[in-house]
């Protein structure tokens, strides 16, 4: 919801981490639409972007999710103006739940650099529509960053920033 995505959209995950956000965008924006991941760790990158080439199972249709992710190592690239629809960062939070067990194999070697205003007005620059953070709900990352509309369920402690462009 936070996202705003639809069938056919182009997005820009510019934190990969597991490929769990990257997935699921990519499931939603269909065939039609594209989601393209970046993660500063080459070696995170590396076998992250394997992992979704080659899965296998029997749910074929998130598999085909899976393989339209394009992944690069990067930490945030230079793209055209109004370039794509949806730009996503879900970096790792400054107070990490810890529970996460997900993301505890990766948190060694995790980017563990906080957001700039400069990467948010560059992903400001670089959407046609929207530019989302994932944060802890009592972060203060989203005033910091200029983040003033919040979404995320009642008692949830994740939350998502929303900024229209």
């Amino acid at each position: 919801t936070a996202l705003g995505l639809t069938e056919g959209m182009h997005v820009l995950d510019c934190t990969l981490g597991t490929g769990a956000d990257a997935i699921v965008e990519s499931f939603v924006v269909g065939a039609a639409g594209a989601v393209t991941a970046l993660e500063s760790n080459p070696l995170i990158a590396a076998v992250i972007a394997d992992g979704l080439a080659h899965a296998t199972g029997d749910n074929y249709e998130m598999h085909a999710a899976m393989r339209r992710i394009v992944v690069h190592h990067a930490f945030l690239c230079a793209a055209e103006t109004d370039s794509y629809d949806v730009i996503y960062f879900d970096p790792m939070f400054r107070r990490p739940l810890h529970e996460s067990a997900g993301m505890n194999a990766l948190r060694v070697l995790a980017d563990m650099r906080a957001l700039t205003e400069e990467m948010i007005a560059e992903a400001c620059r670089v959407a046609r529509r929207r530019v989302v953070m994932k944060e802890r709900r009592e972060s203060a990352e989203f005033e910091r960053l200029g983040f003033t509309h919040i979404m995320g369920g009642k008692y949830s402690r994740i939350a998502y920033g929303v900024m229209e462009t």
